[in-house]
């Protein structure tokens, strides 16, 4: 009787031990992988960042230099054959093509921060960083003054270009900026 009662505490014994093994291998696996899923999704966040800025600046420069030949071509006397006509219709082409790549772009970005949420916890200031890329919001910029002499029309879309990526930068680098800070922050260390 004790030789059975042994065998039987050693085999159940054995089963609980393989069964930990395995759960600790499969917990440490899933962990692993996560770490991983998390380290790409930050990675791709990186390179969405680089993205979005370039898109804006690209589709605001446009609409910058459409405005610039549009004025120029009123100061004309708006000629039909006028080549500035044709440069104004050729930047706003240009500007509503990137508004096609803008939104594209940002279907890939908010689909990433989505996986960003599922994958990290999902604390206040987590939802709060997320909150700020969601509501990005069009920038507005000044007209072309109506009664500007060429060169100062020039001056105007000169400041204008110049003033665009650091407008850029604050409006929809510094929001996934800080999201990236926050994210690695809570990635585990090597």
């Amino acid at each position: 009787m004790p030789v059975i009662i042994g065998g039987v505490l050693a085999t159940v014994g054995g089963i609980v031990s393989q069964y930990c093994a395995s759960q600790f291998q499969f917990s440490t696996e899933a962990r692993i992988e996560k770490i991983q899923e998390q380290r790409q999704v930050f990675a791709r966040l990186m390179g969405r960042k680089f993205a979005t800025k370039q898109l804006h600046v690209s589709r605001y420069e446009a609409l910058v230099f459409s405005d610039y030949h549009e004025a120029r071509w009123k100061r004309a006397g708006s000629p039909n054959d006028s080549l500035d006509l044709q440069e104004a219709q050729r930047w706003m082409h240009r500007s509503e093509d990137l508004v096609f790549e803008i939104v594209r772009n940002n279907q890939i970005l908010f689909e990433d921060i989505g996986v960003a949420r599922a994958l990290f916890p999902n604390t206040p200031r987590l939802r709060e960083l997320v909150d700020r890329i969601y509501s990005f919001k069009a920038l507005k910029m000044s007209q072309p003054p109506d009664d500007a002499s060429l060169e100062e029309l020039v001056q105007w879309k000169d400041e204008s270009v110049r003033q665009l990526q650091s407008v850029v930068d604050r409006e929809y680098g510094e929001p996934i900026d800080e999201l990236l800070v926050y994210l690695s922050q809570q990635l585990p260390m090597d």
